[in-house]
């Protein structure tokens, strides 16, 4: 007697029935149950509803039971869109390779959890399983935690070319030879005879970077009269019949915006890999999903990828680090050096900065002012399923970077729907800038998600405009000129102008004494994306640029009412660089850093300038964009506060590679000091880049090509180089082989100048 039952979500039987079957010896045979089940609890990714399906075998005395997990789901494309339930829903993917950088592919259900938390704690809702179907045992996670999957057939001939290489040899590729059909044919129908019941999966792929020949086309016809309310992606295909899915890799953003002017599809637009996050990278993300949003088709992709595939060892010291390609005795063979290192994650599961810029984007709530002057902001839900009743909303106003007042809020919104809410606002000071800063955590447990999970964020400018500020220096500034030096004092600090070599000797106020003062500086250690759209030998004019600087004149003026002014005109080729000196009353020095480009030159990699300073001045402060690295085209995540931190703390360590890193951007001011509060201080007249660091850009500069190199290879040095730069390149992320940061993150213009203001505390 074999017996079924059905139970739903909590446990109570929705169907039973009972078939007495007759089994001879080594014999199969296929029993079929049938009931419609009245207004199921569906399943998906917000609300993993899952029923039990319960198998009971009785043959005389002995009685066998199985239990299965599964969903009642509907998916489909309708109306040119991927549809669950009939919701067209929002794709915030990653690609997941099987990984752990001490077992290698063999991942243990602690680390499946671990996964799954992190990306529904990152707002990721769906993972391709790149490149092969994985154990078993994750897909029954994500039916029960809730993420969707697109399972992929263990196919891949990459090394013969695919269906975007130029002259693919037809002839001698798999996908268009009869003999190999089979082998394609049994590998994707046992990925999907053996997976076919979790309700996670939502889309079959025919396989990643394997061409597009008849085998495939047939592919797809056996996928289809086998699982027909499936839908197949499959990129390889682009907009030919056999894929259901428009599924581009690494689309241009040209390409992608073209895309999104597109009337009266038929099949959404989901990427199937993009966002390279090798290294320092994923900038422009947010541009992305601005072009996603505008067009009801596009509906997303899955970032390549989630974790970097390393392997932990130890270096000849007991370091530990992770070993990539041309490590662990494989220098002298063929490698692809650090191209496993592609994660939003390192190795060992840490978010890389990028990953918080991801978790920003992909976040489901949006928070927008309705009318700021008034305190009236909009709410918007973009769930596909779940309302708002399940959070807490929290706000704050600062002012200058300090919290003047809090507040909390809640909304019941539908999924799609918009609220809107009333911040009473503190009594507004002229002299300050203010954010009002949003963000939503979770009232109760969410399916793996704890309670107090935050989900979204949000920052809005509320009012007033920090460098309208008087910058007043009252003091009594006292000058004595020599043919070869300046000398000057106020108070308690003094200093010397070197005015044949165009640069300060000595400025000290007792506590502290400096030699030199920043002087100007163009280059970045260059990033994986930076080697792969060769900036190293297509900007190489501008590494030792501030060693070419050739001092043309230097202009005293008289004192002033502001103080001393001295200008230091430069030539580099036929550029013109100018520094502008004020010392000021009390003895602080205004510096303003400018180029006027006369001829063609190459991009710029950064305009700013650098200094060293002494390693007891490690505890920074600043207020600007924080607390995570950023640059200017992945700074969404980073919100303006007054953050305090080491500067031991400022390198990412996790980048398996050395690089540049450790950027902030909209600095007003910063400060970096010594255990007694002593040290130096940086207000910028406009918003400032910095970096703080125990490496200078040349410790972490290869050179034209990549080295063999971990973090654990370049130990800190006792120094701090600080970088006080207008701007830096964008990192770029499109891919890591070709493409440059967006143009509006380029520094390509003929005239750059900004200020600041330097002094001793």
């Amino acid at each position: 007697m074999l017996e079924l039952q059905l139970l739903d979500p909590n446990g109570q039987k929705v169907f039973s029935g009972k078939k007495n079957i007759i089994l001879k010896n080594d014999s199969m045979q296929t029993i079929r149950f049938a009931a419609r089940i009245r207004k199921p609890e569906q399943w998906s990714a917000e609300f993993p509803n899952l029923y039990t399906v319960l198998l009971s075998l009785k043959t005389g005395d002995s009685e066998t039971y199985i239990a299965e997990k599964t969903g009642f789901r509907k998916v489909e494309i309708k109306g040119g869109q991927l549809r669950v339930n009939g919701i067209a829903i929002r794709v915030h993917g990653v690609n997941r390779h099987e990984h752990d950088p001490e077992t290698g592919h063999y991942t243990s259900k602690e680390l499946m959890l671990k996964d799954i938390l992190l990306m529904k704690s990152f707002n990721i809702n769906a993972v391709r399983l790149s490149h092969y179907p994985n154990d078993p045992e994750f897909y029954k996670l994500c039916d029960q935690y809730g993420l969707y999957l697109v399972d992929e057939a263990n196919i891949e001939s990459h090394g013969m070319g695919d269906a975007n290489s130029p002259g693919l040899d037809t002839l001698h590729h798999p996908a268009y030879l009869p003999e190999w059909e089979n082998a394609h044919l049994d590998r994707t129908e046992r990925m999907i005879k053996r997976d076919k019941n979790h309700p996670s999966i939502i889309l079959w792929s025919l396989g990643n970077e394997c061409s597009n020949g008849p085998v495939f086309k047939k592919t797809y016809r056996m996928v289809k009269a086998y699982d027909p309310g499936r839908p197949v992606m499959f990129e390889q295909a682009h907009e030919n019949w056999n894929t259901d899915v428009i599924a581009p890799m690494y689309p241009s953003f040209e390409s992608m915006k073209q895309f999104a002017q597109r009337k009266d599809q038929q099949r959404p637009y989901i990427m199937c890999e993009y966002s390279h996050a090798m290294g320092n990278s994923n900038g422009n993300f947010g541009d992305y999903f601005r072009v996603i949003r505008s067009s009801p088709y596009m509906q997303g992709g899955f970032i390549w990828d989630w974790v970097d595939q390393g392997l932990k060892t130890k270096d000849l010291n007991g370091q530990v680090f992770y070993a990539y390609g041309g490590d662990l005795g494989s220098f002298l063979y063929y490698n692809d050096e650090n191209g496993v290192a592609d994660g939003i994650l390192s190795s060992d599961r840490t978010p890389d900065p990028g990953a918080y810029e991801v978790r920003k984007v992909y976040q489901y709530l949006d928070f927008s002012p309705k009318n700021i002057r008034s305190g009236i902001f909009e709410v918007t839900n973009n769930y596909n399923f779940a309302g708002t009743e399940n959070f807490d909303f929290l706000w704050e106003i600062v002012g200058n970077g300090k919290v003047v007042k809090t507040g909390t809020f809640s909304l019941k919104l539908r999924p799609g729907q918009s609220g809107t809410v009333k911040v009473d606002y503190p009594e507004i000071s002229a002299d300050q800038e203010y954010f009002i800063n949003f963000k939503a955590v979770t009232k109760h447990r969410w399916c793996i998600l704890p309670e107090g999970t935050a989900l979204a964020w949000e920052q809005m400018k509320v009012s007033g405009d920090f460098f309208t500020r008087k910058t007043e220096a009252p003091g009594a500034l006292s000058i004595t000129e020599s043919p070869r030096e300046i000398s000057f004092s106020s108070g308690n600090t003094h200093g010397v102008f070197n005015k044949e070599k165009g640069r300060f000797t000595q400025y000290s106020n007792g506590s502290v004494t400096l030699n030199e003062l920043p002087v100007p500086h163009f280059w970045r250690a260059p990033t994986d994306n930076d080697f792969g759209n060769k900036m190293p030998e297509k900007l190489g004019f501008w590494r030792n640029a501030h060693h070419e600087l050739k001092l043309e004149k230097v202009s005293v003026f008289p004192k002033g009412p502001e103080g001393l002014k001295i200008t230091c005109d430069y030539s580099l080729g036929n550029a013109a660089y100018q520094i502008r000196y004020t010392i000021r009353n009390n003895a602080d020095i205004a510096m303003t850093f400018s180029i006027q480009l006369q001829t063609e030159l190459p991009e710029m990699p950064r305009f700013g300038s650098r200094m060293v300073l002494p390693g007891n001045f490690h505890h920074l402060t600043y207020y600007g964009q924080g607390p995570y690295e950023n640059y200017q085209d992945r700074n969404e995540a980073s919100f303006v506060g007054i953050y305090s931190d080491t500067t031991e703390n400022q390198y990412y360590k996790g980048y398996i590679r050395p690089q540049e890193s450790g950027n902030r951007t909209g600095v007003r001011w910063l400060e970096l000091l010594d255990d007694d509060g002593h040290g130096i201080a940086v207000a910028g007249l406009q918003e400032l880049n910095f970096t703080a660091i125990h490496h200078s850009t040349e410790d972490l500069d290869p050179g034209y090509t990549k080295k063999q190199q971990h973090p654990t290879d370049l130990p800190p040095r006792k120094n701090i180089y600080l970088n006080i730069d207008l701007k830096q390149r964008g990192v770029g992320g499109d891919d890591s082989w070709r493409s440059l940061p967006h143009p509006q993150y380029l520094l390509n213009d003929q005239h750059y100048e900004f200020s600041y203001i330097f002094r001793l505390k």
